[in-house]
């Protein structure tokens, strides 16, 4: 074998030498790419061949370069030598030169990334990371177009590269992140009820506070469970807030948020009392009162709650009240109206006998004999306790008008079993009811929280 192969470079060198490529210390390159014919039969490569390999390369520049002159292909990333050095730029001894987890010939063919950038679009993310991690596109730095670069989605927010709208609630995450301080992770930021969106959209609520109006309701049930106004804290204007309406029924009974609630509590002294005819007929005239409700109805619901039994006495004045309703007024703070059935209202003139008197929220009546006396007394001075005064109109606590004129038990001249206020019906009549619409006096409920 030994002396076939020397038989083999000598033949070669005679040719050489006979064609006058050698002469003297002349080196021998037949093939003209920079490298010796012996140093060519030891590593492998063709001496009348330039480049081995086909790679677009001279043997001897791939040696330079540290590539392989027997391989088109040296980091066997599917791209020849030679159009990597001349054509890409990209490095022929790595297959993924960016190194962004995409072969060169990946990233060229099938994506159309730059193989010399790992990040193509500038986004953030690698392009290999785009692709087989998260989907986005390598090409798009908002591949969902929501105004958040892909990269600043994944890293900073963890909302989704490839849903504007991460959650779902109806509100892009750019508008949730910059204009609404919402979570774009979270469709209903507050956790009461409603989606973030349906909040600013269409309710006009809070997406950062569950009870938007402080009510002592989060704003889902009362839009969806109990068809309250989300953001008034009283919906039906009746002073007394949604809440307490809902949850305490105990304070409240019957309560209903949508529709107006008067509650009156009754002290009552030894040996009288109101009877229940006349305190429904009462009823029933609040009850169907023209007073616009939330809910479509119309009417007022009037609670009265019996109390307590005060000592008799003979005669009671206005500094006598003012001690009832410091020792025996159980819901003072409460939203309520306090009313003391008395045996004898003081203060009778020689014009006439004083039978009730009152003041906002609070009113004394005198126990009368006479039928519907008592209730018709306590139908007036219940007005007053309501708001309804001679400063509002002139004919109310006077005789000034004929009660064909004003027809209200208001007016001094109604007779003594007529219960109604005035509608404004009357050639000269004030309208009770509407006043008391717009001006209705609710006592003060600074005892009553939220929270029950």
């Amino acid at each position: 074998m030994r002396s076939s192969r020397l038989l083999t470079v000598l033949v070669l060198l005679v040719g050489l030498l006979t064609t006058g490529v050698v002469a003297g210390a002349t080196v021998v390159d037949p093939d003209g790419d920079g490298e010796p014919v012996l140093v060519e039969f030891r590593d492998g490569t063709g001496p009348f061949d330039d480049d081995t390999d086909g790679d677009g390369l001279d043997d001897g520049a791939e040696k330079q370069r540290g590539t392989d002159p027997t391989t088109a292909d040296t980091d066997g990333d599917g791209i020849a030598d030679g159009p990597e050095v001349h054509d890409h730029g990209t490095d022929p001894l790595e297959g993924d030169t960016d190194g962004d987890g995409l072969d060169d010939v990946t990233e060229i063919r099938d994506h159309e990334t730059d193989p010399l950038e790992a990040d193509t679009d500038g986004d953030g993310l690698a392009d290999g990371s785009e692709i087989r991690e998260h989907g986005t596109d390598p090409l798009e730095t908002d591949t969902d177009g929501d105004g958040l670069d892909d990269g600043t989605e994944v890293s900073q927010h963890g909302t989704n590269p490839l849903a504007a709208d991460s959650d779902d609630d109806g509100l892009s995450d750019p508008d949730e992140l910059e204009t609404y301080e919402t979570n774009p992770l979270e469709a209903d930021t507050d956790d009461d009820g409603l989606a973030d969106a349906p909040e600013i959209d269409d309710y006009e609520t809070d997406p950062l506070e569950a009870d938007t109006d402080g009510d002592g309701l989060d704003d889902g049930p009362e839009v969806h469970a109990h068809e309250t106004d989300p953001t008034a804290s009283d919906t039906d204007d009746d002073g007394l807030s949604d809440g307490a309406e809902v949850h305490q029924k105990d304070r409240y009974p019957d309560a209903d948020p949508l529709r107006t609630d008067i509650y009156v509590e009754v002290d009552r002294m030894e040996g009288l009392d109101l009877e229940r005819a006349e305190l429904e007929r009462i009823v029933d005239e609040f009850d169907t009162a023209p007073l616009g409700n939330p809910d479509g109805s119309s009417g007022a619901a009037l609670h009265v709650i019996d109390s307590d039994v005060i000592p008799w006495e003979s005669s009671t004045d206005v500094g006598d009240l003012t001690g009832y309703r410091s020792e025996y007024f159980d819901r003072a703070g409460e939203g309520y109206h306090y009313l003391a059935i008395v045996e004898n209202v003081a203060g009778d003139t020689a014009r006439g006998n004083i039978i009730g008197k009152a003041g906002l929220g609070t009113m004394m009546v005198e126990s009368q004999r006479g039928r519907d006396h008592t209730g018709t007394t306590v139908m007036h001075e219940l007005g007053h306790s309501l708001g309804l005064s001679n400063t509002d109109f002139e004919g109310i606590d006077t005789a000034t008008y004929s009660f064909r004129s004003y027809r209200s038990a208001m007016n001094y001249n109604a007779p003594r079993d007529y219960y109604g206020f005035s509608s404004g019906t009357g050639p000269n009549d004030f309208d009770d009811w509407s006043y008391l619409d717009e001006h209705m006096f609710t006592p003060s409920t600074t005892s009553v929280t939220v929270g029950g």
